[in-house]
């Protein structure tokens, strides 16, 4: 069987509705059944072997911090707070639905958890506050994208299990590209804020009121600040530090606010079992396919379609950011990573791109496909939450979109963006 009949029948399953890690694994199955038959054998050990990294047991920890730090009532105050920072200019309560996002990334680590934290909250206060709902349900789901980007981030720890990249060394390198994914977010609202005459906020702001908005969210924010630091410091391994959030978001959320309670305590617990079987099942099945993807020589195929512009630093920075845009709007983002990431890879490094700079402009990538049809997991999940016309979200949602392929254009040609600090402390 050839690659390309096995991704007819990979992509058709997608379409008439199969699960995403079913679709893998059957697609996979057929494929062996005509190639070789006697593979099916080895097909336990491949899954087995690359779920085998140490680096993948920080998923799970990462995913139960994110869970607690959600249901502790911490995106209340940090609403709040940015609301003191930033909330007092022309259209102020949109930059406000950035910054607590930027902040709350930092908790998290996945936009589906700023969507269910933040999501209803923000739409609703900038309704009230004279927005559109269309253009606040699109400044929610262009803010969360920042949420897998900022660590802690387990797109950014799956990658590096299979791109065999440091993990504090990814970390440090997506914090300048976070920080300017929000400023274009804010870019967009500035523009939108004149022409659209939106707002000014006349709430009254006491120094008072900013002193207790600091009191209850600096706690939260240095959860990441301890995290990075372990891990850049030396202190702790990425799984170590994992735990320790955990160990944190319980200390907070339960002792410092007095938020978490047995029922709370189970949710987080099911909720964070179940995200992170269903991911490990997607991996297994991503696995498999990736060693189709060995067998068949997909690397070389790609290489060659590519030969024609590797001369081209721009044009093949462009052609890879399309790419993977594209199969971000078919795939989840850790999937779409674990099966084409290693096939650009020896591509992009032969034309001079950093491991690190491909590594945060392919993150980037797959997450924007996170807010496009027709998976789009975090648009469908705000339009449900928040009774929004589909139609007139993605309309609202188009100038994110483009500025943040521009800005992925960027990292893509500035090394320094991504490469600057992790220099800095020695990667």
């Amino acid at each position: 069987m050839s690659i390309e009949i096995f991704m007819l029948i990979f992509l058709g399953l997608l379409f008439v509705g199969v699960p995403m890690a079913f679709a893998m694994a059957g697609s996979s199955a057929i494929y062996f059944a005509f190639k070789d038959p006697s593979s099916f054998a080895l097909i336990p050990d491949k899954i087995f072997e690359g779920l085998d990294n140490i680096i993948l047991t920080a998923i799970p920890f990462f995913l139960l911090a994110g869970e607690l730090m959600n249901r502790s009532g911490m995106a209340e105050r940090l609403i709040v707070f940015s609301d003191l920072v930033i909330g007092r200019v022309r259209g102020g309560f949109a930059y406000v639905n950035v910054l607590a996002s930027l902040l709350f990334s930092g908790l998290t680590g996945v936009a589906v958890g700023d969507i269910a934290a933040l999501g209803k909250i923000e739409v609703n206060a900038m309704e009230k506050h004279g927005y559109p709902r269309p253009f606040a349900a699109a400044v929610t789901v262009a803010s969360s994208l920042v949420g897998p980007i900022i660590p802690p981030s387990g797109v950014i720890i799956l990658y590096c299990a299979i791109m065999n990249v440091s993990v504090g060394a990814m970390f440090l390198a997506a914090l300048i590209p976070g920080v300017l994914m929000s400023i274009a977010d804010m870019l967009v609202i500035a523009i939108q804020a004149k022409r659209r005459n939106f707002p000014i906020p006349q709430t009254k702001r006491t120094v008072s009121a900013f002193l207790q908005a600091s009191k209850d969210a600096v706690l939260a924010l240095l959860m990441p600040v301890f995290l990075i630091g372990g891990i850049v410091g030396g202190f702790m391994t990425p799984t170590e530090a994992a735990a320790v959030t955990v160990l944190y978001a319980l200390f907070v959320g339960g002792v410092v606010y007095r938020a978490m309670s047995p029922a709370k305590l189970l949710r987080a617990f099911g909720t964070a079992t179940y995200e992170t079987a269903r991911l490990m099942f997607m991996i297994g099945g991503a696995l498999i396919m990736s060693w189709i993807f060995a067998i068949e020589n997909v690397t070389g195929l790609v290489a060659n379609m590519f030969a024609g512009v590797t001369a081209s630093p721009v044009v093949l920075i462009f052609l890879i950011n399309l790419l993977f845009l594209v199969i971000g709007m078919f795939m989840e983002s850790g999937i779409a990573l674990i099966l084409f990431a290693p096939v650009v890879g020896p591509i992009a490094y032969a034309a001079g791109v950093h491991p690190l700079q491909l590594g945060i402009m392919l993150i980037i990538n797959v997450v924007v496909g996170l807010a496009t049809p027709p998976v789009g997991n975090v648009l469908f999940a705000l339009s449900s939450i928040v009774s929004v016309k589909m139609a007139e979200l993605i309309r609202e949602l188009i100038p994110f979109i483009a500025i943040k392929f521009v800005l992925m254009m960027i990292i893509g040609l500035v090394p320094a963006l991504t490469t600057a600090i992790p220099k800095y402390f020695g990667y």
